[in-house]
């Protein structure tokens, strides 16, 4: 009965991520057996792993960042694997998030999953509910190490914590922001140290930054966006309202999406504003590179995007010839808003497969992966937001703000408002679906074919909630 449930559960899963475009084909599964070969695995990472000492315990470690992150992933690897001759994490590239949950799930029935996985914010509670997890609380508990809970960054902790247990340790940690180029705010008479725009605010600057030619084509337009539903689901939360009943899933299983309602209205409605008033470029789903090629060209003085971009937009800027000059403010918001943004990323789960040695090596790892000059190192070499308080302790982290001084920003939206229920994020099974849902509802009312956002949105829910219902049924 065991194995038929958990085949339908990959089913279903795969059903779910075929519905949003999860991505490109999983690659071979590792075993998850205690394995001591000297030869490590095939990596995607420039970064040549360490090789394994003879007699060491092979942990298994699926993660999904690419390019740089991912070596800086595998750097993390070596350190650890350097420092103690016990274990030998092997890290397993699984070439993006979507692909790496999607793996996971296919896995189950085979039960050929690995010791740790990384898996985004969005797949918490599908972790939860495949049974296969060690929740990282339980640990914590067992070894004495609430200290260490405790100086998590409060954004971050609450994320992952459920039910008030953590599930999952937190790992590389963001949140979106307001991008703009200084140097356009100065030409246009507008305040390029202002970290916090209202609705209002923002459509004035527009307005200002916009420019033409003769002809009234724009040379430069005020803003440039693209359709991503984490955008919404962060407004959401700036505004104190819950994405879903009841408690945005935190206190027990998330049962219906309200998503649709002032809030998330107005932030459509806003978006639709810019376009109607020639101030903004719109480049819809997969248009976040082109969005930021906007900004850094000069060809729009406004975009959002995640902090953990930030280098990129700075190195970017340079190498260009500094004729934009990158600034940070907070997500735009409404006057009365009163709240925070969440944060994004991905946070990394134990298995209860393999050995017990298998599991305390896991354990081991991440316990290294949280320690505050890990956390440093990851940070500087990232621009993830570091998951530790104490980190900002360490003059290497002091070094890293003075060069970047705009993650500032970043660390101070996530910390404007206490924790609740709004702002620590929904926590429900179906969330990738759902994303797709909001996204086809902003882009239909962004391109006319909807002529309300209320509408749109409407039927967004409506959607997501039926997948939702199908979804708990499966996996009460």
């Amino acid at each position: 009965m065991r194995s038929t449930k958990l085949i339908l559960f990959a089913i279903i899963i795969a059903i779910l991520l075929a519905g949003c475009g999860g991505g490109n084909a999983p690659a071979s599964s590792p075993t998850s057996s205690a394995n001591t070969s000297s030869k490590p695995a095939a990596t995607a990472s420039a970064i040549t792993p360490v090789p394994q000492p003879a007699g060491s315990t092979k942990i298994t470690f699926w993660y999904g960042l690419s390019g740089h992150n991912g070596d800086v992933v595998q750097e993390v690897i070596n350190k650890y694997n350097q420092s103690q001759k016990k274990y030998y994490v092997e890290g397993v590239f699984q070439s993006s998030y979507d692909d790496t949950l999607n793996k996971f799930n296919a896995s189950l029935a085979s039960q050929d999953l690995p010791n740790i996985v990384q898996i985004y914010d969005i797949g918490t509670q599908r972790m939860i509910d495949t049974k296969q997890i060690i929740p990282i609380q339980d640990l914590v508990n067992r070894d004495h190490l609430q200290s260490l809970v405790d100086d998590l960054e409060p954004a971050i902790r609450s994320y992952y914590t459920i039910g008030g247990k953590l599930y999952s340790m937190p790992f590389n940690s963001s949140t979106a922001v307001m991008y703009f180029d200084k140097n356009a705010f100065r030409d246009a008479g507008l305040d390029p140290n202002k970290k916090i725009w209202t609705y209002d605010e923002l459509l004035q600057a527009a307005q200002k930054l916009t420019k033409k030619d003769a002809s009234g084509k724009a040379s430069r337009v005020g803003v440039a966006f693209y359709d991503y539903a984490w955008l919404f689901e962060e407004e959401m939360a700036v505004h104190n309202q819950l994405y879903a009943q009841p408690d945005n899933g935190r206190t027990q299983r998330a049962t219906k999406y309200i998503f649709n309602s002032n809030p998330g209205v107005q932030w459509l409605e806003l978006q639709k504003k810019l376009l109607s008033n020639g101030t903004a470029l719109y480049y819809g789903v997969n248009g976040a590179n082109t969005a930021s090629a906007a900004l850094l060209t000069g060809k729009a003085a406004i975009t959002f995007d995640s902090i953990a971009s930030l280098r990129t937009y700075v190195d970017t800027a340079k190498k260009n010839g500094g004729k934009v000059d990158v600034g940070v403010a907070y997500l735009p918001r409404q006057t009365s808003a009163q709240g925070r943004t969440i944060i994004g990323g991905a946070s990394l789960w134990i298995t209860n497969k393999g050995t017990k040695e298998q599991q305390e090596g896991a354990w081991d790892f991440i316990k290294f992966a949280t320690q505050k000059d890990t956390q440093v190192f990851w940070s500087s070499n990232t621009g993830y937001v570091p998951i530790r308080l104490s980190a900002y302790d360490l003059p290497e982290m002091k070094e890293a703000l003075s060069k970047y001084p705009q993650f500032q920003v970043a660390i101070d939206q996530i910390r404007a408002a206490p924790t609740n229920y709004y702002n620590a994020g929904c926590v429900s099974g179906n969330m990738l679906a759902v994303r797709n849902y909001v996204q086809q509802a902003t882009d239909d009312y962004l391109t006319g074919h909807v002529s309300s956002a209320q509408t749109a949105l409407d039927t967004a829910v409506k959607k997501s909630n039926d997948s939702l219902d199908e979804y708990n049924a499966s996996n009460q």
